[in-house]
């Protein structure tokens, strides 16, 4: 059974939907139009016609980017009413698809000159230099208008289909750019007719309501793992139904030191629910015994909270629902959305749409203090995915007390609240282990940076981990690029 999500009962009225054809793309299209309080969401450019008639979205926003040629339009995205936008390579294609034609695709570096056409995708846009990274010249099919342009051979990069309600600007978006951040909001307000409605009380107040109706009049179970999406669900379902909830929480071992335990107090004092903790630390940590494998650990570790799902299930009467903080990243990379849920239960994950600057806002709409908002959004797995190699509670050990001194002091000096993530790694290095510390800065485009974190408190970690932990005899700040936040 998928995930119960607000579009599965209920249209989501002035809502967009933006087609992935480019990660990057497509994460930056939802971060401009909702600081612009414009509902959206990503969904596979591939989407079947019954998702979409499902869905039934005010427009769709086809988010490519323009090195990526070939690109291919579906049927129901040709037939979808309502209108459409593409970008990048997905101009091109959605040009040919129309019947217009596309001369071959040619690499380009460096700024080029577009001008624009009067057209009310374009109000407020101007003429000017734009990068462009590649371009299909394109040959328009009958009835459609050229609205953007490059060069002194006016070759055209965008154009209009009027009354069939289809553009494509072969422009990438760019960030920080406010001409980018109008040809979104142009196309929604304008041409869809969006209301900027979307903001945390909105989301709240959809969430919630999800929550209830999955629920009915029966109760719901809320599995808790630590980190920041896991606590802003259980608060979104407490706030949804009180004491129908029952909130576990589960030691797994791969936690970070004593975070959970500052949320926990803080959960039960502002809704009243008692939390049940369980202890599985064992139990997990002797189902890693050898596994050596990433993606073989995270599947040990959700094969583990499966039964341990199933197990709490089948102690709640009544039980209509299951309440999961599953992140955007998980879901788009997951394949078992909803393992563990027995038959006749819904799975609400609330959260699966949001990155994480977006479910600190709700904490922080929730009432979170600041110091838990600033926790990490690991997953259910934990440190394991960070110690190379085989699991064993000596290598826990001393991941998690280098990963506690190394957060504190971020913290201690305001720099965990500048960064969009921090975490350190374990791996076995000669006479012992090495540790990589890692502080990353996010950009619009959702790249993340090594962030210029002082030297003052980079040497006061070293001296802090190795005398807590003689064992580990190397320790490294880690400055590659990381885009996987």
């Amino acid at each position: 059974m998928p995930p119960w999500h607000a579009g599965r009962k209920r249209n989501v009225r002035d809502s967009l939907l933006i087609l992935n054809y480019d990660r990057l793309a497509s994460r930056m299209a939802v971060r401009k139009l909702r600081a612009e309080r414009v509902c959206c969401r990503i969904v596979p450019w591939d989407i079947d016609a019954e998702a979409l008639r499902r869905e039934a979205p005010s427009g769709l926003l086809l988010c490519a980017a323009a090195d990526t040629p070939d690109l291919e339009i579906t049927p129901q995205v040709l037939g979808y009413p309502g209108p459409v936008l593409a970008l990048g390579a997905a101009a091109a294609a959605l040009n040919a698809a129309l019947g217009g034609q596309n001369s071959p695709y040619s690499p380009m570096t460096g700024l080029s000159d577009v001008s624009y056409s009067e057209c009310p995708l374009l109000n407020g846009l101007l003429s000017g230099q734009r990068l462009l990274r590649g371009l299909s010249p394109m040959r328009l099919p009958e009835g459609a208008q050229v609205v953007a342009t490059i060069g002194a051979e006016r070759t055209a990069v965008g154009f209009s289909l009027g009354d069939a309600r289809r553009f494509g600007m072969q422009v990438e978006l760019e960030a920080h750019d406010p001409d980018s951040t109008r040809l979104l909001t142009n196309f929604a307000l304008n041409i869809c007719g969006c209301t900027p409605w979307w903001d945390e009380e909105a989301f709240v107040r959809g969430a919630t309501d999800d929550i209830r109706q999955a629920t009915g009049e029966g109760n719901a179970v809320c599995l808790m793992t630590g980190g920041l999406y896991s606590n802003v669900t259980a608060l979104l379902a407490a706030r949804a139904l009180g004491d129908r909830l029952t909130c576990v929480a589960v030691d797994t071992g791969l936690l970070q030191d004593d975070e959970e335990d500052d949320f926990f107090a803080f959960f039960t004092e502002r809704t009243g629910i008692t939390l049940i903790r369980e202890d599985h630390r064992e139990r997990f940590l002797q189902a890693l015994k050898g596994v050596r494998d990433p993606m073989d650990k995270r599947r040990t570790v959700e094969s583990m909270l499966t039964l341990i799902r199933r197990d709490v299930q089948r102690s709640v009467p009544l039980l209509n629902a299951v309440v999961r903080g599953q992140s955007y990243l998980e879901r788009v990379s997951r394949v078992e959305e909803s393992a563990g849920v027995r038959a006749g239960v819904l799975c609400v994950e609330p959260l699966r749409d949001l990155f994480t600057a977006e479910v600190r806002q709700i904490g922080r709409y929730l009432g979170m203090p600041e110091d838990i908002l600033s926790g990490q959004a690991i997953p259910a797995t934990g440190l394991a995915m960070n110690i190379d190699g085989e699991v064993t509670p000596e290598r826990v050990r001393l991941l998690r007390t280098a990963d506690s001194i190394f957060r504190r002091l971020l913290k201690e000096n305001g720099q965990a609240r500048k960064l969009s993530g921090f975490f350190s790694t374990l791996e076995p290095a000669p006479g012992g282990y090495a540790v990589a510390l890692h502080a990353l800065t996010a950009s619009e485009t959702g790249l993340s940076r090594a962030a210029r974190i002082p030297y003052d408190l980079l040497e006061s970690a070293v001296e802090q981990i190795q005398a807590a932990c003689p064992a580990i005899v190397r320790v490294a700040y880690e400055l590659t690029t990381n885009n996987s936040l």
